[in-house]
């Protein structure tokens, strides 16, 4: 029988997603105060120059390493997130999965990484699990604290973490996704909430803006 939520269940839905799209929007505002974007719509920003990255160490949910070479040779989908998170980023996810049926067979190296940071519970076995359900091309990296602080201090990845009842928490954060180009540098960013369809779109608006 499919469980019904209650009034307090949809309301604390409704503010998880509020607050995301309100730091997916706030991010891509800055993004474009930044520096004067080649594209701007209300879905993504592109760099007028596309960003550099230091190398950084992370491990891959298969227990390898997963640092920048891994970046370069793909178009790369990166978002942030922890497999604890209750709506945010199984959206983001699944929306994802649907768009990469559609993306693979026109651009057939590219990548979706999930960088976890919940490394606490975000154990190999876990994540793995997790990032494999949506589809079994996806990636699933995490690191240290003080590794993946050093990666967000570069994209500008927003994370703070909320206690909860009982010694759980959650982690709000920048909900936007990052595209990297195949130079492993980051190009831009797309917000969170569009559908599979309007992703799809914006990818490839994207792809040709940045090619020519």
């Amino acid at each position: 029988m499919k469980k019904t939520l209650g009034p307090v269940q949809h309301t604390v839905i409704l503010v998880v997603f509020i607050v995301a799209a309100i730091l997916s929007s706030l991010f891509i505002f800055h993004l474009r105060h930044q520096q004067k974007p080649i594209l701007a719509t209300n879905d993504i920003t592109l760099f007028n120059a596309a960003r550099s990255i230091k190398d950084f160490d992370l491990i891959e949910a298969n227990g390898e390493a997963f640092k920048h070479k891994n970046l370069r040779g793909h178009w790369t989908l990166m978002l942030f997130g922890f497999t604890h998170c209750s709506d945010v980023c199984p959206a983001s996810l699944d929306m994802l999965a649907r768009a990469y049926k559609e993306l693979k067979p026109r651009y057939p190296t590219l990548q979706v990484v999930l960088v976890s940071l919940d490394p606490t519970r975000d154990t190999n076995k876990h994540l793995l699990a997790y990032t494999k359900q949506f589809h079994p091309d996806f990636i699933g990296t995490t690191g240290s604290i003080e590794a993946l602080r050093k990666l967000q201090s570069q994209l500008g990845i927003y994370a703070a973490k909320e206690q909860g009842a009982n010694g759980d928490y959650q982690i709000q954060h920048t909900s936007s996704i990052l595209l990297l180009n195949p130079k492993g540098e980051w190009a831009g960013a797309i917000r969170y909430g569009l559908t599979p369809t309007q992703f799809v779109s914006t990818f490839h608006t994207s792809i040709k803006a940045i090619t020519g």
